[in-house]
């Protein structure tokens, strides 16, 4: 038994990536249970493990007196000689747990605290590795779907992405390699305990960190993000260094840079715009590719301001089912009013959401 027990709690550290003390402790706490059934509930139960050969004792200590006053602690005479025949008055005796109720009881008990144990332990590591990773870019690989619920198998646990998460165009199968945004790390839970996300801007801030180093290294800073998932991205960018163009470091030399997260973002397009503390100019580049005429702050109190653009181009500021109007006054914060060069009234009107 102690060789087998050695070497099942060796494996089993090895594939958990547990301490073996947690393996040693859940077994001292079966063992307990176990033995506070055999002796009397509430003895003073000892166990003994030697972590180098595997050796368990559980015993619980009895003083023998002449008259038993109190059972839990003392022990008759007569009584003790049937644990040490040498036992005399004033000794302290051992009543140690008869082995083969060791072997067959204890295993059995053992089995449940054990598994409880290690699955406290696995999502302790989990916490513990994933919490600081909190808001960061992380991958892995599809291990199911369950109820439209993307479940992906990391190196320690699993992160799950629920179809509030995902992205209209994101269409998992098992064994595809997904990016996602570690949202929040739950202590514990019945399943998988990393949240991700495809649905946040956040995500997207990411990708665009991964794919530009100017903006991992801080000289491009993202303004701001307005999305419609599966749609449409507008991003605003600047830069702290006058050398370097903010747009064309997103967009990259012949436009790869975006076309990889366009790519991760399954054909999702972006648009990258030059942020400007300036209203007026910001609010013409929100409305890319709509081209604009003139830009009239209306009522700086409500941020409103009323935009002018070519006939041609209304359509397209405008945006199919008004997306790219939306996209502009989310990023700008400003509510913008269309007017097209023909008309004097308002052709399409969109509040700040």
């Amino acid at each position: 038994m102690a060789e087998e027990l050695l070497k099942s709690i060796k494996q089993l550290s090895k594939e958990r990536g547990i301490s073996p003390d947690i393996f040693y402790s859940a077994i001292e706490e079966a063992l307990i249970t176990v033995a506070d059934k055999y002796f009397d509930h509430g003895a003073d139960i000892q166990v003994e493990i030697n972590k180098d050969r595997g050796d368990i004792q559980v015993y619980c200590t009895k003083l023998v007196v002449k008259e038993v006053e109190d059972p839990l602690l003392e022990i008759s005479w007569k009584e003790a000689l049937r644990y040490d025949s040498k036992a005399r008055e004033g000794d302290e005796i051992n009543i140690y747990l008869p082995g083969e109720t060791l072997g067959r009881v204890a295993a059995q008990t053992a089995r449940q605290i054990i598994m409880h144990k290690v699955f406290k332990a696995e999502q302790q590591r989990i916490y513990s590795k994933y919490l600081p990773l909190t808001g960061t870019l992380q991958s892995g690989e599809v291990s199911r779907v369950e109820k439209n619920n993307v479940i992906i198998s990391l190196d320690v646990g699993e992160a799950i992405l629920p179809p509030k998460e995902l992205s209209p165009k994101d269409l998992f199968k098992r064994g595809d390699m997904v990016k996602f945004y570690i949202k929040r790390v739950f202590p514990e839970g019945k399943g998988p305990l990393i949240l991700g996300s495809r649905y946040m801007n956040d995500f997207v801030a990411e990708l665009i960190k991964m794919e530009v180093p100017e903006v991992a290294e801080g000289i491009v800073k993202i303004y701001g993000i307005s999305r419609e998932p599966g749609v449409k991205t507008k991003v605003a960018v600047y830069s702290i260094d006058k050398t370097v163009d903010p747009v064309g470091a997103i967009v990259g030399m012949n436009g790869n840079r975006v076309l990889s997260i366009t790519k991760e973002l399954r054909g999702e397009r972006i648009d990258v715009i030059a942020w400007n503390n300036s209203p007026e100019r910001f609010i013409a580049s929100a409305l890319t590719p709509g081209e604009t005429i003139r830009v009239k702050i209306v009522d700086p109190g409500e941020n409103r301001a009323e935009v002018t653009v070519t006939d041609d181009s209304l359509s397209a500021a405008i945006g199919k089912k008004g997306i790219n109007i939306k996209l502009a006054s989310k990023l700008t914060k400003w509510n913008i009013q269309l007017t097209n060069r023909m008309e004097n009234k308002s052709n399409y009107t969109q509040k700040k959401l």
